[in-house]
């Protein structure tokens, strides 16, 4: 049997799950369907596009016209253009943090390592963005992990396990030496909530995510 192994996103789900959907989960991440279409390509893209730009809104009206333009071929494509329309429509309402403006030599990078070890889980952070400059002639860093889905969108304990685990994996994973993590930049962005929620730095906050962790770690080869 194949080592544990969970998205950012799925870990944050599989807190609250109930006994069905915990195994349903770890069923779908044991064997993940590699022919699933992802929905949403386009508003994520931009969304994510908008962030590397510290707050450009061109990507945004770009897609916008794109959409409105774009003839559905079919009932997923009517619903993907359809929700795209609604996500971009709510992200231009939410108000990114004013430390992105702060931080001097801004730029985005690729960490080649996307994931971070919690126990005996390998939780897959891959945020979108990760953004490294200075402030307060300090390097620091930060990441934004973007979340689309109208049926399903976080909650606010959720939202902060998926920006604590962020922080926690760029500081094992990308931030050196005498370089720092900024919290308020490690970012969970739930379009349909309306919430960016930001890094816990309480202790028990990590403590909750290693104990999910602990609990899928049980639960993988039952």
């Amino acid at each position: 049997m194949s080592s544990p192994k969970i998205s950012i996103n799925q870990l944050a789900e599989f807190h609250s799950a109930t006994d069905a959907s915990k195994k349903r989960i770890i069923k779908n991440q044991q064997s993940p369907n590699k022919f699933l279409l992802p929905w949403y390509q386009l508003p994520k893209a931009r969304i994510k596009k908008c962030i590397e730009l510290r707050g450009d809104k061109s990507p945004i009206e770009e897609a916008m016209k794109l959409l409105e333009n774009k003839a559905p071929q079919n009932d997923r494509q009517r619903i993907d253009k359809q929700v795209s329309i609604e996500a971009l429509e709510r992200f231009v309402t939410m108000r990114l943090p004013s430390v992105l403006s702060e931080i001097g030599e801004y730029m985005t990078i690729k960490p080649s390592k996307k994931f971070l070890e919690i126990g005996e889980v390998e939780v897959i952070v891959a945020p979108e963005v990760v953004i490294k400059g200075r402030l307060n002639n300090q390097v620091v860093y930060g990441a934004v992990k973007i979340h689309i889905s109208k049926n399903k969108p976080f909650d606010f304990t959720k939202a902060t396990y998926v920006a604590t685990t962020i922080k926690k994996y760029l500081e094992a994973e990308v931030a050196q030496e005498n370089e720092f993590v900024i919290p308020d930049l490690c970012i969970c962005l739930d379009v349909f909530s309306g919430r960016l929620v930001k890094a816990s730095t309480e202790s028990r906050t990590f403590l909750e995510i290693e104990n999910i962790c602990n609990e899928l770690n049980r639960l993988w080869d039952a």
